[in-house]
């Protein structure tokens, strides 16, 4: 008795062009490390002969290689493509669109960071390095000081943030955070430059050096839930000055 075979998907097989599967070969080895940051690569007629592919073909793969800004390419006599390492900012774009499709609102990416960030408060708290890393975030806020440039405020509390996710420990959070940042960053500079700290907040440095010292003293749960509070505080209030604004609107506003 033969079985009988199930009816074939109707959907088609994709088959990968050849530049995608040199891409992808390529990618891997960086990645991997095979490949180091700032090494060149072989030449194009070592690769085409390594590949068996075309300079065409070759050449769309350096173009998707490029888009995910995993290398550079300079173009003449002495170029020839170099291995990067890649920044949030691949993710974020990819991300922004995707959030730009489904209409997400400003208010509920700012509602997301809220919740991130004392998550990463609470790692820092539990690390052998703590004081160090609560010292050293303490330093960077220092710099603003009354009647600092808002240039100067924003690069400030970018600075903060950086160092407090890649303190806290875990990498994951830290590529998180950093492309959620990135997706909104043209709107954060936006509200901090127009926003004087001193007017809206009097009491944000204390907010500041009452959490660190919960780090410090180890109090990631004390730390966290103090973070949380001040951060939906200021939450209700971007929720207030951006009403229904989507990430669409920040784009078309900062494009």
């Amino acid at each position: 008795m033969t079985t009988q075979m199930p009816p074939l998907s109707a959907e088609p097989v994709h088959v990968p062009k050849t530049a995608e599967v040199v891409a992808q070969a390529i990618r891997n080895q960086i990645v991997r490390g095979d490949i180091a940051e700032g090494a060149a690569l072989p030449s194009e007629a070592e690769l085409m002969v390594h590949f068996g592919v075309s300079r065409p073909s070759l050449r769309e793969a350096f173009r998707i290689l490029e888009s995910e800004k995993l290398i550079t390419v300079r173009r003449g006599s002495r170029g020839g493509a170099r291995a990067t390492r890649p920044d949030v900012s691949v993710a974020a774009r990819y991300l922004g669109l995707l959030m730009q499709f489904d209409g997400v609102l400003l208010s509920d990416v700012f509602e997301a960071r809220a919740m991130i960030e004392p998550l990463a408060l609470r790692l820092l708290a539990r690390r052998d390095n703590r004081q160090e890393a609560a010292n050293e975030l303490l330093a960077i806020m220092d710099e603003i000081v009354p009647g600092v440039d808002a240039r100067v405020r924003v690069d400030v509390w970018s600075r903060f943030y950086a160092h407090l996710f890649k303190s806290c420990g875990n990498k994951t959070l830290e590529l998180l955070y950093g492309t959620l940042t990135e997706v909104v960053r043209s709107e954060l500079t936006d509200s901090i430059s127009s926003e004087d700290e001193e007017t809206t907040n009097p009491n944000w440095k204390k907010t500041i050096v009452k959490a660190m010292s919960f780090v410090a003293e180890g109090k990631g749960d004390e730390a966290a839930n103090y973070w949380m509070k001040q951060m939906l505080l200021i939450e209700a209030r971007v929720q207030e000055a951006h009403q229904r604004r989507t990430l669409i609107d920040a784009t078309v506003a900062f494009a």
